[in-house]
């Protein structure tokens, strides 16, 4: 009904988002909510994400990484030609569409835009290279716990080095980056080698013919793999399919003596680091580019929900630069983990170091307030903020994180009540600002943990301070 009362051009507006965004309440529109599957994140979640960051950077420049950042969009065949046509991601989960002519798609991954990157900027000419990511990226699947249409990915990907020595550091590198996040899960490592093409082709023939024997007691999804990616089939997480898939030969069966001898190399590097690991012959990760040492890192916890365990997943990818249009095969390994997972199994109240702010609060004189008119007061109010910003300022400029309290209603609360308030930004001082401050050219400094206050002239304030600090941190 109170449409009548707008003008026209307001009208098809209001009808617009109404259809955008849903029904009417009560003549108010509806508020939007997410999409099915994302979430937004903010307060104790945003800081494990960043906690979980920071320390994947840490490690990955200790191991002398560099960041990349590769774009969220990329044309579709960097995906489909990468990650194989029979592949649930490419199949089902891929946000794919029509952009003019061209088709693209939101990443699934990280792995094949940072290959797209290295040929395309000629960096496979100038080997070796290392590489650390983290970002978001998106696919089509069914929201539950632990799994999302838009996550998040920290990875780590290295090209040019072949020795079986970078499977092993690339393992390990996980292996640190995994407890220095959360000390006490136990994680359990389990790798695999897929071995090298040769290998790998005779193995198939024999999983087809496994496959076709007992494809009556395979999902229908699974039955049609057969005939074009039977390895795909051992990856399958139907119920149906499991039986058959536990009693499959072990690709181990199949290894020529280049890929036994490597895998063998691997396994004894771990052992020599003490990094506990099981070798899982059933393990095919989801992916069609791997081969050789693939690898997961898995965490049995209620939080992740049911069959989410993997946290952290990779392996090796020999051929994935030739395949990606790159002149020549380039050796390359990586692995990503899942932060939304690693967050999900932090602490709530997990202590992540910070630095505490300094708060700057204005305070009117309230004698004079209530003597003044409201002009009067509304002047003087300005004064005393606009000296107050400038002392944000000068504090910033000495790198002290400064929080400038913008007092709401500040002539209807109580110095006591903005103080309350101030303690809830984590502030460790307040310095206090009123007219008494400006016309004697001084500040009241308060710590507000030993809750003792005192007036300094404002050039002795920035020292005070980070002296301050210096015993609370001593």
């Amino acid at each position: 009904m109170y449409l009548r009362f707008l003008l026209p051009q307001q009208r098809v507006f209001i009808r617009t988002i109404t259809q955008v965004t849903g029904k009417q309440i009560n003549g108010r529109i509806e508020p939007t909510r997410t999409v099915r599957g994302t979430h937004d994140r903010f307060g104790v979640e945003n800081e494990k994400f960043t906690h979980i960051q920071k320390i994947g950077t840490s490690i990955a420049e200790l191991y002398c990484f560099e960041q990349i950042s590769t774009p969220i969009l990329e044309f579709s065949q960097v995906f489909e030609r990468t990650l194989g046509s029979e592949s649930d991601i490419v199949g089902k989960e891929l946000y794919s569409f029509i952009d003019h002519d061209d088709k693209l798609t939101l990443r699934p991954e990280g792995t094949a835009g940072i290959v797209r990157a290295l040929i395309n900027n000629n960096m496979d000419r100038d080997l070796p290279k290392k590489f650390y990511y983290h970002g978001p990226m998106f696919r089509r699947e069914r929201p539950q716990k632990g799994r999302l249409r838009q996550f998040e990915q920290f990875g780590v990907e290295m090209f040019g080095y072949e020795n079986p020595t970078s499977d092993i550091e690339i393992i390990e590198m996980a292996w640190a980056f995994l407890n220095k996040i959360v000390t006490g899960i136990p994680y359990e490592l389990e790798i695999n080698s897929l071995a090298d093409m040769e290998s790998r082709t005779r193995y198939c023939e024999v999983v087809k013919d496994y496959l076709l024997q007992n494809s009556s007691h395979l999902s229908s999804d699974s039955v049609k793999r057969i005939s074009t990616n039977p390895l795909r089939v051992l990856d399958s997480k139907n119920p149906e399919d499991i039986p058959i898939i536990q009693n499959c030969p072990s690709i181990t069966e199949f290894y020529n003596t280049k890929s036994a001898e490597r895998f063998n190399a691997v396994c004894q590097g771990l052992q020599k680091l003490e990094i506990p690991y099981k070798v899982n012959p059933r393990l095919v990760r989801g992916l069609d580019y791997y081969e050789d040492t693939i690898f997961e890192f898995k965490c049995t916890d209620s939080r992740l929900g049911v069959s989410q365990g993997t946290v952290l997943a990779g392996g090796r990818y020999d051929s994935l630069v030739q395949l990606m249009g790159g002149k020549e095969k380039v050796p390359g390994i990586g692995w990503a983990a899942g932060v939304n997972r690693l967050a999900a199994i932090l602490r709530d109240d997990i202590t992540i170091p910070r630095e505490r702010p300094i708060a700057i609060v204005i305070i009117q004189d309230r004698d004079k307030a209530i003597l003044s008119t409201d002009n009067c007061r509304k002047s003087n109010d300005m004064i005393l903020h606009y000296y107050g910003l400038k002392i944000s300022s000068v504090l910033r400029s000495y790198n002290i994180k400064t929080f400038f309290y913008h007092t709401p209603n500040a002539h209807k609360l109580s110095l006591k009540t903005i103080l309350a308030n101030v303690v809830k930004t984590n502030a460790s001082h307040a310095i206090l600002v009123g007219e008494n401050e400006i016309m004697n050219d001084k500040v009241t400094l308060k710590d507000l943990d030993l809750k003792i206050q005192n007036e300094y002239k404002f050039e002795d304030v920035v020292q005070i301070v980070l002296k301050s600090r210096e015993i609370k941190n001593s």
